[in-house]
């Protein structure tokens, strides 16, 4: 969306095609039983790149919410507070961070549900589903653009980079949370299945029903690897074990829950954007594995990808 924005604003026309019901790719979230999760990215620290002043300055900020509490980290389930504090802001948003993607996406053609299969040259341009395009760009996980140019015989160097999985287990509770003063746990030696936690209804209001709380748990790689395709179910159970050790039994068992895999959930290897993207080209690769896999890195990418056409 980044990279349709600013190609907009530089007056040129866009079409953005989505295969997913909405705009964001892992910036998801799941409304579920009153329940409301961020399923991908649970909240944003831009550090000062141009992602903060678009938020702050260019978009509404009347549904963003400022987080105050810290992340903690754990050694075992046993949470401590962390002696790293990171520069910069933390941002969420009151209903869901795909308020987010859909704030840069407004007056922007969107066509939602559109799976796209093969490109088409056509002269010095590109043809889909028999709709004519000056360029391309590419914004999938690099193993899905790749098979798109592989379709029309063009290969770049992306063998660097890779990618992690991640299983987003997402569950809500009748009962309110014990008082913390943290929103976030993390296992940054990721020794523990349980990589990261976010307590949804502790970063923001109105993330569950009066009196509850909704806690979105990721898993960590090697975990998710290993147990990708196991029963939603199990999952669920899994992770209510966690969360009883961590607040009490009355968190075994969750009133509501959802499950979301990530095959390609984050970069563990970076391809060149230079390298990546020749001079002139008229299709342009802008997946997070030119950068970094953080949403304010995305951005960044998608605005190079844009300043590659509007310079042409």
């Amino acid at each position: 969306m980044a990279a349709a924005r600013s190609l907009k604003q530089g007056g040129h026309e866009v079409v953005v095609f989505e295969k997913s019901r909405g705009v964001g790719g892992r910036i998801a979230t799941r409304r579920q039983d009153g329940f409301v999760w961020d399923t991908g990215a649970t909240s944003f620290a831009p550090r000062g790149r141009t992602l903060e002043s678009v938020m702050l300055s260019e978009l509404d900020t009347s549904d963003l919410v400022t987080l105050d509490k810290a992340i903690y980290i754990h050694n075992g389930l046993r949470p401590m507070a962390s002696d790293h504090r990171p520069a910069g802001l933390r941002y969420t948003y009151r209903s869901g961070n795909t308020k987010l993607p859909k704030l840069l996406a407004a007056e922007t053609d969107v066509r939602l549900s559109t799976h796209i299969d093969e490109l088409e040259r056509a002269g010095d341009g590109f043809r889909i589903g028999g709709e004519g395009f000056d360029a391309l760009i590419l914004t999938a996980p690099i193993p899905q653009s790749s098979l798109l140019l592989w379709g029309i015989g063009e290969s770049r160097p992306t063998a660097n980079a890779k990618y992690r999985a991640c299983i987003s287990v997402n569950v809500g509770y009748h009962v309110e949370l014990p008082p913390t003063k943290y929103h976030a746990l993390l296992d940054p030696e990721q020794r523990h299945p349980l990589n990261w936690l976010s307590l949804e209804s502790v970063k923001s209001p109105d993330r569950a029903p009066a009196g509850g709380s909704a806690l979105g748990a990721q898993l960590g790689p090697a975990f998710s690897l290993e147990q990708y395709d196991t029963p939603d179910a199990e999952l669920v159970d899994i992770v209510g074990s966690f969360l009883a050790q961590l607040y009490g039994p009355a968190f075994r068992e969750p009133v509501s829950s959802s499950v979301k895999r990530w095959k390609y959930a984050q970069p563990v290897g970076y391809a060149s954007f230079e390298e990546v993207n020749p001079e002139g080209s008229r299709l342009i690769l802008a997946s997070d594995a030119l950068l970094g896999g953080r949403v304010e890195e995305a951005y960044e990418v998608g605005l190079r990808a844009a300043n590659l056409l509007l310079a042409r």
